[in-house]
């Protein structure tokens, strides 16, 4: 008798913890003290696609021009171990057409997507005719001598030093081992004839062996390419 009693007792006090236990659950999550995690899932995704939306949007209306320098017969220089300058500036080009997609929502265009000839006028033009926001003309540089090394960024116009300089810091951001030249005044034809902000970025010596090795690499392409287009967004934005 007495042991149906204690059980009895036992069993009372289960049923009033739990009833306890369920209500502090219940009050817990009404204060936000306990998440959902499927909520909070849900909430993390939600947030993770708005960043997404917003970073393809950062440059909507924004149109960039990319020259890849030279093409066709004009291969442009040449270095020691083979590179050619044509087909160099035509991949960073495309890189950053790539790069500036995704991440944002800028209408892109390259002067050319493909190893052709086109002429300094018909660049110029490109730029001019889509009333660009910004024209970037890509190149590799030379010298007759093999010890001259480094990157420059060109401007023609006074306004354009601001962006040109802009873009150079970028490049040495990551820490990138090449020399620094500077930023220059520099008298081409698609920067001197085009009324859009426009520089010429020459991305190293490829008649310097260590530019040249240091230019086709992956690593290269890559960090440049990403380091330009935080430029452009930061001059854009």
């Amino acid at each position: 008798m007495n042991r149906k009693k204690k059980k009895k007792s036992r069993n009372f006090l289960f049923i009033i913890l739990s009833i306890m236990i369920v209500g502090l659950i219940v009050k817990l999550k009404d204060n936000g003290l306990i998440n959902n995690k499927e909520n909070s899932a849900h909430a993390s995704t939600k947030n993770r696609n708005k960043r997404n939306t917003s970073s393809e949007k950062i440059l909507t209306g924004k149109t960039i021009v990319l020259d890849a320098g030279h093409g066709g017969k004009d291969i442009g220089a040449s270095g020691q171990r083979g590179a050619i300058e044509k087909d160099l500036t035509l991949t960073m080009a495309k890189n950053i057409q790539n790069e500036l997609m995704n991440r944002t929502g800028a209408n892109v265009i390259l002067t050319r997507d493909d190893d052709v000839k086109i002429s300094l006028t018909d660049r110029v033009n490109i730029a001019e005719e889509s009333n660009a926001d910004l024209f970037l003309s890509i190149h590799f540089d030379a010298f007759f001598t093999k010890e001259v090394e480094g990157i420059t960024s060109y401007y023609n116009k006074n306004s354009d030093e601001p962006l040109a300089a802009l873009i150079l810091d970028y490049i040495f951001k990551n820490g990138l081992d090449a020399r620094d030249r500077g930023v220059s005044l520099g008298d081409y034809y698609v920067l001197r004839e085009n009324s859009r902000p426009s520089i010429l970025l020459e991305l190293g010596y490829i008649s310097n062996s260590t530019d040249e090795a240091r230019m086709t690499s992956d690593e290269f392409q890559t960090n440049t390419t990403n380091s330009i287009v935080a430029g452009i967004i930061d001059y854009l934005k």
